[in-house]
């Protein structure tokens, strides 16, 4: 399946409440191969559409279970009008509003956005980018195969935030690193509002880390690897590696906290995740992990841990993959909890070029059982078709 920097489909455990070249090329940009295959001049796309039902049953309560068919429509636009300056956009059609835990949803909700909007420039060895982009942190929800695998892991990402980039690529160690510093704030611009289905425009008052006035937060990440470059690791490197802290300043308080007097405080991310691949006859074997602390998990005062692990297995065009995901709360002044995913999946990608030039689809079913302290269990069934297909125009050749 596609590998993206977040999960663009409708995360089905929003419904049961949990908190659910020597120049290094950006860890988090919408399509690294259209970059690489873009000779400038040039404009270039990426189009994947996508559909997928999931089937919540065997909930604890009953009154969870739900059905649940939402598409997904991502364009990624890339406009190169010299070797070492691109524009970059990516728009997504997809659901803006989370069920109502029970709720079933038949194409509702749906609206466009604009996730992303940036520029990048490449001076020698170093990459920077301004503009609206996803940060970069945990590398579980940005490469862990499936349809559900990064829904828990996902929820301490930072995405959608306005802001600045530099990366630097180097050799050490007989490894290839990217070193990312990044300076951000929430993007509160007409960018976080949306079309057909109305999101809400983001506002201080919404609170949440990282939503203040300026650029008051930043994340450092290390990435290293053996066998391909830092961006491609997962897919075609042999070992790879990241660290990184995030600090996001705490937002203002809301209605709700003032009213509960709830102390804020500044949030705190530390991660150390691995990736690992071996070679079994005909078959690769790819193995993640990752563990992340959170203090002051999204401004607030009780703290996360949470760790992920997981196995993808290819066997030509089929790829079948085991992940677990724990999140343990450690609530500040009351009991610890713990939120759980386990999920199961099998996929199947076409041939390239399949079935015209640029294009290819995949198809892949999951089963997912998932854990909170609110919900005791519920048993999840998803299916999801996807087609993608790319082009470009390179002007005067």
């Amino acid at each position: 399946m596609r590998v993206r920097g977040r999960a663009f489909s409708l995360p089905v455990l929003c419904g049961l409440g949990l908190l659910a070249s020597s120049t290094p090329v950006l860890a988090e940009d919408p399509i690294p191969e259209l970059v690489e295959g873009c000779m400038a001049p040039c404009v270039r796309y990426e189009v994947s559409t996508e559909l997928q039902n999931d089937w919540i049953f065997a909930a604890n309560p009953s009154s969870l279970t739900s059905d649940m068919l939402q598409p997904t429509l991502t364009t990624d636009l890339l406009y190169a009008p010299t070797d070492y300056l691109r524009l970059v956009t990516s728009i997504i059609t997809e659901p803006v509003v989370d069920p109502a835990p029970g709720e079933h949803m038949v194409f509702e909700g749906i609206g466009t956005y604009v996730a992303e909007l940036y520029t990048v420039i490449e001076a020698g060895p170093a990459t920077t980018r301004a503009g609206k982009f996803n940060t970069i942190f945990s590398l579980a929800s940005q490469v862990a195969p499936g349809i559900n695998a990064g829904d828990l892991v996902s929820d301490f990402d930072a995405d959608e935030r306005l802001g600045g980039e530099i990366v630097l690529g180097y050799e050490g160690f007989g490894l290839s690193h990217a070193l990312a510093a990044t300076a951000f704030t929430t993007d509160r611009s007409i960018l976080s509002e949306s079309l057909f289905t109305h999101r809400g425009r983001t506002n201080l008052s919404d609170g949440g880390a990282g939503n203040t006035e300026g650029v008051s937060s930043f994340s450092l990440t290390l990435d290293g690897c053996d066998g391909s470059e830092t961006v491609d690791c997962y897919l075609d490197g042999e070992f790879g590696y990241r660290l990184g802290f995030r600090y996001q300043r705490a937002g203002h308080p809301t209605e709700e906290d003032i009213e509960d007097d709830v102390k804020l405080g500044d949030e705190l991310a530390y991660l150390a995740a691995a990736t690992k691949s071996f070679e079994l006859d005909e078959m690769t074997l790819r193995l993640l992990g990752e563990t992340a602390l959170v203090r002051h998990f999204d401004g607030r005062q009780d703290d996360t841990l949470v760790v992920t692990g997981s196995a993808a297995l290819d066997v030509d065009t089929l790829t079948y993959v085991a992940t677990y995901t724990q999140q343990m709360n450690l609530i500040a002044g009351g009991p610890d909890t713990r939120d759980s995913l386990a999920d199961f999946e099998i996929m199947y990608s076409s041939d390239d070029n399949t079935p015209f030039a640029g294009s290819n689809w995949q198809l892949g079913a999951a089963y997912s059982f998932a854990r909170t302290a609110d919900h005791p269990n519920a048993h999840i069934f998803s299916v999801r078709a996807a087609f993608d297909f790319s082009g470009g125009v390179e002007f005067g050749r």
